[in-house]
């Protein structure tokens, strides 16, 4: 894939011109997996009920811009994005409302999903999961545009083209996934897992950046519109931009996964880099342990409540070694209790949930736990599916 970022200078968010941005950046990096007769998703990033102007979004002027664009290309255009609570139709209609991309359906040939239907994403290769749950529109079309925004989280640190896939997570299920995680290196493994099972779709990676966000929720104009075939890249520009070391955020993870090289991380088309190094861009400390969560206690209730897992029964366990040599991970111990019999022990930092022990345990010995929450939430999730077939 393309080392290649096209960097752009844009003063406003003006359709017109944005188009024409969009356009040239296209043709400048070569892209050539988009052609007419395709139906591409462009997954923005509204994570929440926000208005454009607080710059927390994907700004609606770009997602006309870029939908306008491949619409004059004979491309059919579906906007998708699942925001953070309830996984709901009338939650996402007051999204799309409030983020203005009711506005980009209304003013642009584009749709805007409501298909909440969803699928199983099996990641055989996974580093902090071997599946997550995806809106099923991934399936529906042939491409996928991620346009996410430049800014920077309390809780995720830096959070763009890359992370921006989480927001495929249906609703509430990212709380669960973000609890499960615990530190951000995992979600940073995570996220990467994410991107790796999806590259094959994922045609182009645009980070809007116009405005951008500070670590102290303060806007920053950046003026800067970038583009790429490949995440990793583009974000590691940004970042650059931004004055971050790359190999304290998420691209170190993907560095000793072998999908960037660190020390040539990307090639500039356009303008200059320098033209938007932010000296005064209020940053935020990166730290690949920090827990997700404020407190134990917090990660504890969700956990308790949300986490659908496997569960030991130690005294049942006869100690045969089989689901320890299955754990992909090294998630399962074996320990001797007082009697000096052998039993498994799960430490739940290291699982990724795969259930792989529960599949091959010969004793019906591993259990699948789901709590309350767990199942309030797949309730939610399956009466989407139940309705569509």
């Amino acid at each position: 894939m393309s080392d290649l970022v096209s960097l752009n200078y844009v003063e406003e968010y003006n359709i017109s011109t944005l188009e024409a941005v969009v356009k040239n950046a296209i043709a400048a990096l070569g892209t050539n997996k988009l052609h007419a007769k395709m139906k591409v998703m462009l997954k923005v990033c509204v994570p929440y009920s926000f208005a454009p102007d607080q710059a927390k979004t994907t700004h609606p002027a770009v997602v006309s811009a870029v939908a306008n664009v491949l619409s004059a290309m004979g491309i059919e255009v579906v906007v998708a994005e699942s925001p953070y609570g309830a996984f709901s139709l009338e939650e996402l209609d007051k999204v799309y409302v409030n983020s203005g991309m009711l506005e980009v359906e209304n003013t642009s040939k584009c749709k805007l999903n409501h298909n909440l239907k969803t699928f199983d994403l099996e990641i055989a290769n996974g580093v902090a999961t071997k599946s997550c749950k995806l809106l099923d529109v991934v399936n529906d079309v042939d491409a996928i545009i991620n346009i996410s925004k430049l800014k920077l989280d309390a809780k995720f640190g830096y959070f763009g083209a890359t992370a921006n896939l989480f927001g495929l997570i249906p609703g509430e299920m990212k709380t669960v996934l973000t609890n499960r995680l615990k530190t951000l290196k995992n979600f940073n493994n995570f996220i990467i897992d994410m991107a790796e099972a999806l590259k094959n779709k994922l045609v182009l990676n645009i980070v809007d950046g116009i405005v951008a966000l500070e670590a102290n929720d303060m806007q920053h104009m950046m003026y800067c519109l970038a583009l790429s075939e490949n995440a990793y890249k583009l974000d590691a520009c940004m970042l650059n931009i931004l004055g971050v070391n790359l190999k304290n955020t998420f691209l170190k993870q993907a560095a000793e996964r072998g999908l960037i090289n660190l020390d040539r991380p990307f090639k500039v088309l356009g303008e200059a880099i320098d033209k938007f190094k932010a000296d005064d861009f209020a940053l935020t400390e990166f730290n690949e342990e920090s827990l997700l969560y404020e407190s134990n206690f917090k990660q504890k209730h969700y956990f308790n409540t949300y986490q659908q897992r496997v569960n030991i029964k130690q005294k049942n366990c006869k100690g045969c070694k089989i689901c320890s040599k299955i754990c992909p991970t090294g998630a399962i111990m074996m320990r001797y209790d007082k009697n000096n019999e052998l039993y498994a022990k799960i430490d739940y930092d290291k699982c990724v949930y795969c259930f792989k022990c529960f599949e091959a345990c010969p004793y019906r010995v591993v259990e699948v736990i789901t709590p309350l929450g767990y199942k309030l939430i797949e309730k939610q999730i399956s009466k989407f599916n139940e309705e569509g077939k």
